[in-house]
């Protein structure tokens, strides 16, 4: 009787243990960018060899629910436009804008988005992005065998981001859309 117990007990701790092992690898938690890393942030490029934000972009894994965080000078902005926006550096009418040097933005919906600084010539001068943002794994319902997740595309100057969409949260415009 005690053999029995004791295997009850040993198969009892096994499953547990396989249940937190499992459910914590399969987690995801949503994690803040800082805009073109630490210290550079949100800015007009200085340098002719400066890494472009959408090379930052391409090296990173960007899902709904995470946050970038714009780190910009006061007199900068950042604005959130359509792709037809995006490559035309046309500022005129973004689909959210954000002033005061300091920005956490939200990216509540999965595709595209599309960032330019609001300041004259910057964007021109390479100061604008695109990123795509995935759904996290556990998100996507379960029911179907996990691909393997594509690194965000980052789209280059000129170059087909392959959904064309337009990023338009709903909600005020606050500095944190979205949450």
């Amino acid at each position: 009787m005690a053999g029995a117990a004791f295997r009850a007990v040993v198969f009892s701790l096994l499953g547990a243990a396989t249940f937190f092992v499992g459910s914590s690898s399969a987690s995801w938690h949503a994690q803040v960018f800082v805009v073109g890393g630490e210290p550079r942030g949100w800015r007009k490029p200085t340098a002719p060899n400066e890494e472009s934000y959408n090379h930052w972009a391409a090296r990173n894994r960007f899902h709904v629910g995470d946050f970038l965080h714009f780190k910009y000078e006061k007199n900068d902005s950042v604005l959130v436009v359509t792709r037809g926006d995006y490559q035309l550096c046309a500022a005129d009418k973004p689909t959210l804008r954000f002033e005061g040097g300091d920005t956490r933005f939200h990216l509540n919906h999965s595709g595209y988005c599309y960032f330019i600084s609001g300041a004259p010539g910057h964007c021109d001068a390479g100061q604008r992005m695109t990123l795509r943002a995935m759904v996290p794994q556990q998100q996507d319902g379960g029911n179907n065998p996990a691909a393997p997740a594509r690194a965000p595309a980052a789209m280059s100057p000129g170059g087909e981001d392959d959904e064309g969409g337009t990023f338009e949260p709903p909600g005020a415009r606050s500095s944190t859309p979205g949450v």
